[in-house]
């Protein structure tokens, strides 16, 4: 059988993460280490991320429950997900023993949070295909979902004696398991708070959110509130006069430059915010000096995920709560979780469909040039370039196409754009293992009361108006 690392992985430090706080998304890497095979095979077109000829070569092959269990990989990868779900489970009843289906199975449920159901899928992979190091890489994420620490170290080890010569990820595991070792076992992100906390009140600057928070007791420091960073960090000459150790070092990957960043990892005992204490915290650092000027952190709301949270833009605070406020106007939306991302499927122009990440850290929504081209826009497209770059956490995006008259849909809202720019999200797609086609900011969040829900990856839109007669909903 072929090594499930033509489908794309985390990279382990991934499967430190848990829900609650982030080592990463963005540090998942493309494989390396590979298992050699056909030139031309599926499993290699899928590596080269060559999504239409994998699938043009199988039309051409027999109707298997191997090549079934590919067609699924191939629609995860588009982020088609209920038709990945229906092509692995035609794979699984075609032959039980499929391999590759249970494990693209288990993926689909971690993307709903459901991690013990996901722990289930995975480890029938284990026992179907023993000598595959996939299946402990991401069974071990699973396991730091359900905050069982033992197990999530133990897949990991298991992942470095199964893959001796992935390189990247082999440094990535054993950064995890330094964190670990770290943080101990007596519980990492461990909250603290009343039952009914004080909401967090935040200053918009520049279309960013920011809040004040104290770190072991010192402060306060300026943070952005990011729902679109995978984890909690901070600026790295701060941590040095904070007098934090480094416990290890890994790679921080993201959109711009050359992509990706070196970054130092930390404990921190103790982050308060409000009335919330959060204690045992994994910390990254950024070296940074354009967002040194504005933020001394960034606050990745997954590290919040004890609670439902809900960003009040007409309040200008963040709320905490244990159950879900709705009422008639209230959308749901059926979010896909991510490394401490969720994605939202978005409608556009009547007829494109993309999954969109939710993000209160851009200042603006961007589609992927993916979704640009879809929509008839290209580089090559007359005066479609603009001359200006955007920054990312990898450095400044060179390649930046306007894209004109965008509606982006759901079924109860809708919100139309001049226009918007387009930037490459084809890294970080390759990263998290499906396509974005683009990023909700600002521009759209703001229009709305957001609440995300960490345990059931959903995120809910409310009309301000709503809650707030009388207001008029900011304009974009």
């Amino acid at each position: 059988m072929q090594s499930f690392d033509s489908i794309g992985a985390p990279t382990s430090c991934q499967a430190v993460l848990l829900i609650l706080m982030a080592l990463t998304s963005i540090l998942v890497l493309p494989g390396s280490g590979l298992q050699a095979g056909n030139p031309d095979s599926v499993a290699d077109l899928l590596l080269s991320d060559e999504i239409d000829r994998a699938e043009t070569l199988l039309q051409q092959q027999a109707h298997t429950a191997e090549s079934l269990a590919f067609r699924g990989e191939i629609e995860y990868r588009r982020g088609n997900f209920a038709q990945a779900e229906s092509f692995y489970l035609e794979s699984v009843q075609m032959d039980p023993e499929t391999a590759r289906a249970h494990f693209g199975l288990g993926k689909l449920a971690l993307t709903k949070l459901k991690s013990q159901e996901a722990i289930v899928f995975f480890k029938r992979a284990m026992q179907i295909a023993p000598s595959e190091p996939l299946p402990h890489l991401y069974a071990g994420e699973a396991y730091g979902i359900e905050k069982d620490y033992a197990g999530q170290a133990s897949a990991l080890r298991e992942f470095l004696k199964l893959s001796p010569d992935d390189t990247d990820r082999q440094a990535e595991a054993k950064c995890a398991l330094e964190m670990l070792a770290a943080l101990g076992a007596e519980g990492i992100g461990i909250t603290e708070a009343p039952d009914d906390p004080r909401p967090l009140p935040f200053q918009t600057t520049l279309n960013l959110l920011f809040a004040s928070v104290t770190i072991n007791g010192q402060g306060p420091f300026r943070f952005a509130i990011d729902t679109g960073a995978t984890q909690l960090v901070l600026a790295e000459n701060l941590a040095t006069s904070l007098g934090l150790e480094p416990i290890t070092t890994t790679l921080m990957h993201g959109v711009g430059g050359g992509g990706r960043v070196e970054s130092k990892l930390f404990k921190l005992n103790e982050l308060t915010l409000a009335d919330l204490k959060l204690k045992n915290l994994p910390l990254g650092t950024f070296n940074d000096p354009l967002v040194s000027q504005i933020a001394d952190g960034i606050l990745g709301t997954a590290v919040l995920s004890d609670f439902i949270i809900t960003v009040d833009y007409a309040e200008n605070c963040l709320e905490f709560s244990k159950k879900t406020r709705l009422d008639d106007s209230t959308e749901v939306l059926p979010a896909r979780y991510f490394s401490n991302l969720l994605l939202i499927p978005i409608e556009l122009n009547d007829g494109l469909h993309g999954n969109f990440i939710v993000d209160t850290g851009a200042v603006t929504t961007v589609l992927s040039r993916t979704m640009a081209a879809k929509l008839g826009v290209t580089q090559d497209t007359p005066d479609a370039e603009v001359d200006v770059g955007l920054a990312g956490v990898g450095g400044l995006e060179g390649v930046v196409l306007r894209v004109p008259e965008i509606t982006l849909k759901t079924k109860k809202h809708s919100a139309t754009f001049p226009r918007l720019v387009a930037i490459d999200f084809q890294g970080i797609s390759r990263m998290i293992g499906t396509e974005i086609s683009g990023i909700v900011g600002n521009d759209f969040l703001s229009r709305f009361r957001i609440t995300l829900d960490y345990k059931t990856a959903e995120v809910h839109l409310a009309d301000q108006l709503n809650f707030f007669p009388g207001r008029t909903v900011p304009a974009t």
